[in-house]
């Protein structure tokens, strides 16, 4: 009796054995991700929270909003007294003006998006250098020719180079809102492919739980 019940033993042990069910993995089986920071809009809160570029933003959209006042009002006032024969050349001015304003309105209200920004701001920017190129061309060449005559020359070469200043802050705000749409861009992708990997890794996961539930890992050996 003694033996058999030793032989008994050691068969539940070995039974015990071939169909002893793996360890779990310990919690959370998955990971939640509630707030991912690599979101394109997240990305792009991130770097306008510094300071420094808070500061820099504000301070570029002020310039542009002065020296577009400045020069569309030197334009406007020559314009409104008829004294020039070619009036195509400070419309065009004028319509400028009207679409940087509608430009900084924009950018106001959609303060923290880079998305297209960045190719309105590029836009300007040519735009600014093709009137600084007319009117440099007009007033601050060799000679001033007769139908670009019967203005304030003092007041067009001030808005000449206002024309400039335009230009730059709009050129350099282009640069920004491409680094900033760079950055939000790159943001993005890192989170799609953290997301991707994250469904492989669940069903990886389930996977393994099925296998565990059904008690066949362990089984193969035997």
């Amino acid at each position: 009796m003694h033996a058999t019940n030793t032989d008994n033993g050691q068969n539940t042990t070995a039974t015990q054995c071939e169909y002893a069910q793996p360890k779990m993995p310990p919690p959370p089986y998955f990971k939640m991700h509630f707030i991912n920071t690599n979101s394109f809009k997240a990305a792009i809160n991130t770097k306008l929270d510094k300071p420094m570029v808070s500061l820099f933003r504000l301070s570029i959209r002020l310039l542009q909003f002065a020296f577009a006042l400045a020069s569309g009002i030197s334009y406007a006032v020559d314009l409104s007294h008829g004294e020039t024969s070619h009036p195509s050349t400070f419309i065009y001015v004028q319509v400028l003006f009207g679409l940087t304003l509608v430009t900084l309105v924009t950018d106001s209200i959609t303060i923290r998006s880079y998305r297209f920004t960045w190719t309105a701001e590029w836009t300007l920017a040519v735009l600014w250098f093709v009137c600084f190129a007319i009117f440099y061309q007009a007033y601050l060449g060799s000679t001033i020719e007769p139908e670009y005559r019967g203005v304030n020359l003092s007041r067009m070469t001030r808005a000449v180079w206002c024309d400039l200043v335009n230009a730059l802050l709009w050129s350099g705000s282009a640069a920004f809102s491409s680094a900033m749409c760079c950055t939000g861009v790159k943001a993005a992708i890192q989170n799609k492919l953290n997301k991707r990997r994250q469904r492989k890794q669940k069903a990886t996961m389930m996977h393994k739980i099925g296998e565990m539930e059904s008690g066949t890992i362990g089984t193969g050996a035997t």
